[in-house]
C-alpha cells in the first residue's frame, strides 16, 4: 500500500564553504586492483550482502528514484552504496555529488562509512577528492550557497535559541506585547515567521489588515537582522530558494542529489531539491511511518506526490528489518494498521529472536517509577545490560520524566536527559540559573504553571538548596553566601565586562575548582555547566548586536531572568556531545528527539489519558497571519501524529520494549491512553503485573561502531596548546567572554577575500580593491556605529599598508578561502586556505593573521601544513607556505616541505588519537596568561 508522511527536523549547521574543484577524475587504483565486474561486487557484498531490494536502489540508473525504507532496514548502508557505486563504479566526480541528511550526526556517520568504503576499495588518491563531496544538512547547505555565491560570506547565523533571545530583544519595536504578555507574543511572532519562510506564502496574499500588519512587522525585523549581518535557520532556505529562482546555474554541477528522511522536509525545502536537482538526479529516502515533525512544517504529501511530479520515478520499498526482534516488528506492524488516513505495508523481521513486547499496568504513578527503577537496578546489577543499553521514552519529558529523574537521583542510577527541558532538570544548573535571576534586584523563578514565583532570600535559599542537593560535596556554607553577596554587589557595579566572566566568577565560589573531569558524574556536571554557559552567551548576543556605548546591568539581568523564566527553562537540552553521549547512563528523552537511535531495552511509561495521546493534539495557536493562507492544522496536530509517535517508540527498541500506564495519580483516578486498547490486542503482546519482574531475557548488546570524525586544523591547534582548554571549548561548549572586538578578525579576512575578487574579476588595482572592500563590508556585530567608525579607518590603514608593501602579491592571488578535507590515519581533517598564490608552475599556500600575538610560529606552521597535505593530497604542487600579519605588513615563510608536512600529519594523528581515547591532559604554561579559561581552571600556571 502507499503512505502519506512528511515533517521538518531542527537541522543543525555543518562546516561548509567552497571545496577546491579539481576536473580530473579516475578510478586509477581501483583498476590496479580489480576489474570492474569485482568491484561491483564487492560494493554490493563487502562488508556484508545487500538484499535484492537494497541492490536495486544502489544500481538503478532511473533519474528519479524514490526509496521506501521502514525502521531498521538499513537506509543509511543503502544510502552509502549508493554513494560509493556513483563514485567508483560509475566514475562520478565527488563535486557532482549533494547528499543531505536528517541532523550533523547522520551526516558524519554517512560521511564515514563512505570514506571508510571508499578507501578500501579505492585506495588513497580517490579517497582523497571526497571533500569536494557535500554530505550533510539542508540548512549547511544553504549557507554555503548564501556565503560563496549570493554575497553574505561574512555574515552570521542565528539558531532558534539565539533568534527567540534576539526577538526578546527587539520584540516591543516589532509591536508585540499587544496582549499584556510579552514572551508569548515573541513565541507566537517566531511561530508565524517559520510557517511564512516554510510555506513560501506569496506576499500579494496578504490582504487582511491583520496579514498586512504580519508583513509590516517581518519586514521590520529582515531589516534589523540585515543591519546586524545576521541570518535565521528558516530564513537560510528561502534566500537560497529565491536566489536559486534568478542563478539556477550555481548547481549545474550537482548531477546526484540524495536526501535522507525525505518525509521530513516542508514547502520550501521541496523547492530548494526540484532547483538543486533539475540537472541531475534525485534520489529521496524516507519512511511515510515515521512522519512526527508536521508541528514544524512538514507536509506528508511531499513523499506521496515526487511520483507525481517526476513521472518516470522508480519506487523501491526496503521492507526488511535487521533491528529488532519479531515481536517488537510484529507488534509495531500491528500498531501501523491502526493509522487512520492510510495503510502501509509491513516490515519483515529479518532476525529470528522473537524477543518482548509487555503492556504492564500500574497502581500509581509512583508504582510506575520505582517499578521501572527496580528493574534497571535489577537489570544492571545482574549484567544482562548496562545503564546506556536502556532508554525511557516520552511523549513529554517535561510533563512525565521529573518523579523518575528524582528517583533515579535518589537510587544513583547514572541518567542524561534528553528533550528540550533536560538541562534544568539537572539539580545543579537549576540553582545555578536561579543565582543569575537572583542577581536582578526584581529576580523570580517560576519552578512550574501550578507554583508561585519565588524571588528575594526564597530565591538564594531555593538555588543553593537545588546546588546542594546536586553536588552535594561541594554543599555551600555561610563563608560561601557571604561570597555570593559580594558576587552580587560586584555584578550590579559592572565590575565584569560579560556574562561569562561573571559566571566565572560564580563557579570559582561554589567550588568549581573541586570537580574532577576523570570522575564520569562530575565530568557530565562540568559539561552541563558549558551548556549553561551556551546559553548565557546565546542570550548576551542578543543584547550585545548593534553595539552599546555602556552596559547596563540592571537591564541585562532583567532579561536574562524573563528569558530563563519564559523559554530557556524549558528550551534548553543537556550537553549532548560525544563526552556525555559516551558515559554509562539511562537515556530519558522525548520520541521526537529519539529518531535514528535505537536500545536493546526500551521503556514507553506514562501513556495514560492526556499525556499519550498529549491533550494539546489539535489545540488551536495563535497566529498572526489569517488561518486560511496555510494548513493550519498541521501545525496543531492530530491523533494521526500521535500514533506515528507510538511507532517510531515501539521501533527503537532491539530486543525488548515496555509500554506502561497507571490508573490513579495523586490518589485520584486516572484514564488510560487511548492507544492502549490497540496494543492490548497485538498478538506478540504479553501483559505483566506490577508484582512481576521482567522476564528473564539474553539482550544482544552491541558497542557503537567507530566511525570517522572530523576535526578541523584549528581545533587540533587547540589541542596541542592544552588538551584540558580543548575539553572546555570543543566537548563542553564553554564560551569565550563576548566584546566588542568580536568579529574582527574575521572581517579582515573577508575584507581581503573581497578586494582579491575585486583585483580578479572586476580588473582594480590592489589598492583601490582593499578600500572598496573595507568601505562595503567591514563590520563588528558588538559594537557601537561610533566606536566602529574609528575601528574601520583604522583596519583600512592596516590592510592599505600591508597591500602596498606587497603589491606583488596581491596580484599572484589565484584562490581564496578554499576549503579542504581530506583522511588521516583515524579521521578527517577539514580547513579552509585564506589564499592561495601563484608560485611559478606550483602555489603557496598562506595564512592571514590580524597580529603576531594571538598564535605562536608553531601553531601557525601546523595549520600550514595541514592545509599542504590537503592541498597535495588531490595533486597540487605547493612550493611555499607563509603566514601575512596584516597589522604589521610582514610576512613569515613556513617550512612545507615533503619532510615537515609529513612530521605535522603524524603530530595531527597522536592528537586525535588521545582525543578520541578522552585523554585531555592540562598543558599549563606561558599559554595560561592568554587562555580564556584562566579562572576556571584549576591547573593554570
Amino acid at each position: 500500500m502507499f503512505y502519506k508522511g512528511y515533517n521538518n527536523i531542527n537541522y543543525g549547521l555543518l562546516s561548509i564553504a567552497r571545496y577546491i574543484y579539481v576536473t580530473s577524475y579516475q578510478v586509477i587504483s581501483v583498476g590496479r586492483f580489480m576489474d570492474k565486474s569485482e568491484l561491483l561486487e564487492k560494493i554490493l557484498i563487502d562488508p556484508k550482502p545487500l538484499s535484492i531490494n537494497q541492490r536495486d536502489a544502489v544500481l538503478s540508473d532511473k533519474r528519479h528514484i524514490r526509496i521506501i525504507a521502514g525502521a531498521g532496514a538499513g537506509k543509511t548502508e543503502t544510502l552509502t552504496r549508493r554513494i560509493v557505486y556513483l563514485l567508483l563504479s560509475k566514475n562520478v566526480d565527488p563535486s557532482a555529488v549533494v547528499a543531505f541528511t536528517f541532523t550533523d550526526n547522520a551526516a558524519e556517520s554517512m560521511k564515514s562509512r563512505v570514506y571508510e568504503r571508499v578507501k578500501h576499495l579505492g585506495g588513497d588518491d580517490i579517497c582523497a577528492r571526497l571533500g569536494e563531496m557535500f554530505v550533510g544538512t539542508i540548512h549547511a547547505y544553504c549557507k554555503r550557497l548564501l556565503q560563496d555565491h549570493f554575497g553574505y560570506g561574512d555574515w552570521g547565523a542565528l539558531d532558534e535559541n539565539q533568534e527567540m533571545a534576539y526577538i526578546m530583544q527587539i520584540g516591543w519595536d516589532l509591536g508585540l506585547g499587544q496582549s499584556g504578555n510579552y514572551s508569548i507574543d515573541c513565541e507566537d511572532f517566531l511561530n508565524t515567521t517559520n510557517v511564512y519562510y516554510n510555506e513560501i506564502i506569496p506576499e500579494i496574499r496578504f490582504r487582511r489588515k491583520k496579514d498586512a500588519d504580519f508583513l509590516d512587522k517581518i519586514h521590520h525585523y529582515e531589516t534589523l537582522l540585515d543591519n546586524h549581518k545576521q541570518l535565521t535557520f528558516n530564513r537560510m532556505i528561502r534566500l537560497a530558494v529565491e536566489n536559486l529562482r534568478k542563478n539556477s546555474e550555481v548547481t549545474e554541477h550537482v548531477k546526484h542529489l540524495i536526501v535522507d528522511e525525505y518525509q521530513d522536509i516542508n514547502h520550501v525545502q521541496e523547492e530548494l531539491i526540484q532547483l538543486i536537482g533539475k540537472c541531475g538526479n534525485i534520489f529521496i529516502v524516507g519512511d511515510p511511518r515515521q512522519t512526527i515533525y508536521q508541528w514544524r512544517g512538514s507536509d506528508e504529501r511531499c513523499f506521496e506526490e515526487f511520483a507525481t511530479k517526476y513521472p518516470n520515478t522508480a519506487t523501491i520499498h526496503i521492507t526488511e528489518n535487521r533491528r529488532s526482534t519479531v515481536a517488537v516488528i510484529e507488534t509495531a506492524n500491528g500498531f501501523s494498521d491502526t493509522f487512520c488516513r492510510t495503510k502501509y505495508d509491513h516490515i519483515d523481521p529479518v532476525r529470528t529472536e522473537r524477543g518482548k513486547v509487555l503492556l504492564t499496568e500500574m497502581d500509581s504513578d509512583v508504582t510506575e517509577v520505582r517499578w521501572i527503577a527496580d528493574q534497571i537496578q535489577l537489570l544492571v546489577d545482574t549484567g544482562k545490560c548496562a545503564y546506556k543499553d536502556i532508554a525511557l521514552l516520552f511523549r513529554s519529558v517535561t510533563t512525565s520524566a521529573p518523579p523518575f529523574i528524582e528517583e533515579f537521583r535518589r537510587r544513583d542510577i547514572r541518567f542524561v536527559v534528553g528533550g528540550k527541558v533536560g538541562l534544568f532538570r539537572r539539580l545543579e544548573i537549576l540553582g545555578v540559573g536561579q543565582l543569575f535571576a537572583w542577581l536582578w534586584s526584581d529576580g523570580f523563578w517560576i519552578p512550574s504553571r501550578s507554583k508561585g514565583r519565588i524571588s528575594g532570600e526564597n530565591l538564594l535559599h531555593e538555588a543553593l538548596m537545588n546546588w546542594n542537593m546536586g553536588i552535594p560535596e561541594l554543599t555551600i556554607g555561610e563563608q560561601g553566601i557571604i561570597n555570593l553577596r559580594k558576587w552580587k554587589e560586584s555584578v550590579l557595579f559592572s565590575s565584569y565586562d560579560n556574562f561569562t566572566q561573571v559566571l566565572d566568577e560564580l563557579l570559582v565560589i561554589l567550588g568549581y575548582h573541586k570537580l574532577d573531569p576523570g570522575n564520569e558524574r562530575h565530568a557530565v556536571i562540568m559539561a552541563n555547566l558549558g551548556r549553561f554557559n551556551e546559553l548565557l552567551t546565546d542570550n548576551e548576543t542578543a543584547i550585545m548586536l548593534g553595539g552599546k556605548k555602556r552596559r547596563n546591568w540592571e537591564k541585562n539581568l532583567k532579561d536574562l531572568c524573563w528569558y530563563m523564566n519564559t523559554y530557556a527553562s524549558s528550551k534548553y537540552d543537556e550537553q549532548t556531545g560525544d563526552d556525555i553521549a559516551g558515559i554509562d547512563a539511562v537515556q530519558l528523552t522525548t520520541i521526537h528527539q529519539c529518531k535514528g537511535l535505537e536500545w536493546p531495552l526500551v521503556f514507553i511509561p506514562c501513556v495514560v489519558h492526556q499525556r499519550f495521546p498529549s491533550s494539546l493534539m489539535g489545540k488551536s495557536k495563535n497566529w498572526l497571519i489569517s488561518e486560511d493562507l496555510f494548513e493550519v492544522e498541521k501545525y496543531e496536530g492530530d491523533e494521526e501524529s500521535e500514533r506515528k509517535l507510538m511507532y517510531v517508540a515501539m521501533t527503537r527498541a532491539r530486543d525488548v520494549a515496555v509500554v506502561s500506564y497507571f490508573t490513579s495519580m495523586n490518589g485520584r483516578p486516572k484514564a488510560r491512553g487511548d492507544f492502549i486498547d490497540d496494543i492490548e490486542q497485538l498478538e506478540y503482546v504479553e501483559s505483566l503485573s506490577q508484582s512481576d519482574t521482567l522476564p528473564d531475557y539474553e539482550y544482544i548488546v552491541t558497542n557503537p561502531s567507530e566511525e570517522l570524525h572530523t576535526f578541523t586544523a584549528g581545533e587540533l591547534v587547540a589541542y596541542g596548546k592544552c588538551g584540558y582548554f580543548y575539553r572546555l571549548r570543543h566537548v563542553w561548549g564553554y564560551q569565550p567572554g563576548l566584546n566588542e572586538y568580536i568579529g574582527y578578525g574575521t572581517s579582515l579576512h573577508f575584507c581581503m577575500r573581497v578586494a582579491a575578487e575585486l583585483i580578479k574579476q572586476q580588473g582594480m588595482s590592489p589598492l583601490i580593491a582593499v578600500a572598496t572592500a573595507v568601505d562595503r563590508h567591514f563590520h563588528l556585530p558588538f559594537m557601537a556605529p561610533g566606536r566602529t567608525r574609528d575601528i574601520k579607518n583604522k583596519a583600512k590603514e592596516h590592510l592599505m599598508r600591508f597591500t602596498s608593501a606587497h603589491l606583488e602579491d596581491m596580484l599572484r592571488i589565484l584562490e581564496v578561502e578554499t576549503r579542504v578535507e581530506f583522511p588521516v590515519q583515524n579521521a578527517i581533517v577539514s580547513g579552509k586556505v585564506d589564499v592561495i598564490l601563484h608560485d611559478g608552475d606550483a602555489i603557496e599556500v598562506r595564512e592571514y593573521k590580524t597580529t603576531d600575538t594571538a598564535t605562536t610560529p608553531d601553531d601557525l606552521s601546523l595549520q600550514l601544513r595541514l592545509y599542504t597535505k590537503g592541498l597535495m593530497s588531490i595533486g597540487k604542487q605547493v612550493s611555499r607556505g607563509s603566514v601575512a600579519f596584516l597589522e604589521k605588513a610582514r610576512i613569515n615563510i613556513v617550512n612545507v616541505s615533503e619532510t615537515a608536512v609529513e612530521a605535522t600529519v603524524g603530530q595531527a594523528e597522536k592528537s586525535i588519537r588521545n582525543i578520541l581515547e578522552g585523554n585531555f591532559e592540562p598543558c599549563p604554561g606561558t599559554a595560561c596568561k592568554k587562555c580564556d579559561y584562566q579562572k576556571i581552571c584549576k591547573w593554570r600556571a
